[in-house]
């Protein structure tokens, strides 16, 4: 399957408009590209000014970038951490990147409530790059990315049941002593 990489880097935002009343805010981001999301780390320092400098890579079948007609759809909504409570939304922002404009620079966008970046609803701006890769083949249908992904769930899985057989052995050998 032919796929594309997506280079993508969220730097900063700047401006927000605080959705807290008393503390500063903690905010992330998610990104979401093709059907697949991805989060920065929380901001724990800057408040309304929040930094990342968080890079991504997302593998983008070429089967959907014709279907989007060349252009590469990039939705990164804001939100602020609570601890006791659902995070808050503050806001978010569609990019449509052209696949025929390979590379692109440092670049700069506001940030709405609505998404829609019309600039009539400013809540802060939002600093960006992006760089699309040449066409690779992929040996699957699914990405590597998504293969590192099962493999994890799968250790995970694997380990719990060790885990699991482990503690059933010293409990029935705990049990047998105790008996004795």
């Amino acid at each position: 399957m032919e796929a594309r990489c997506l280079y993508f880097t969220l730097f900063s935002a700047s401006n927000l408009r605080s959705v807290r009343k008393y503390k500063k805010m903690k905010v992330y981001a998610k990104v979401s590209v093709a059907g697949k999301s991805k989060c920065t780390e929380v901001d724990l320092e800057n408040g309304t000014n929040p930094e990342w400098n968080a890079p991504f890579k997302f593998i983008i079948p070429e089967e959907k970038i014709i279907q989007a007609q060349g252009k590469i759809s990039i939705k990164i909504e804001l939100f602020c951490k609570r601890n006791l409570k659902q995070d808050k939304y503050v806001g978010e922002v569609h990019l449509s990147l052209d696949s025929q404009c390979a590379k692109s620079g440092n670049n700069t966008c506001l940030v709405d409530k609505s998404g829609t970046n019309s600039g009539s609803s400013n809540f802060g701006t939002l600093m960006y790059a992006s760089v699309l890769g040449d066409k690779i083949i992929i040996e699957d249908s699914s990405s590597s990315e998504d293969q590192d992904c099962i493999n994890k769930g799968q250790m995970a899985q694997i380990g719990t049941a060790i885990g699991t057989t482990i503690l059933t052995a010293a409990v029935t050998v705990a049990v047998a002593v105790i008996a004795i």
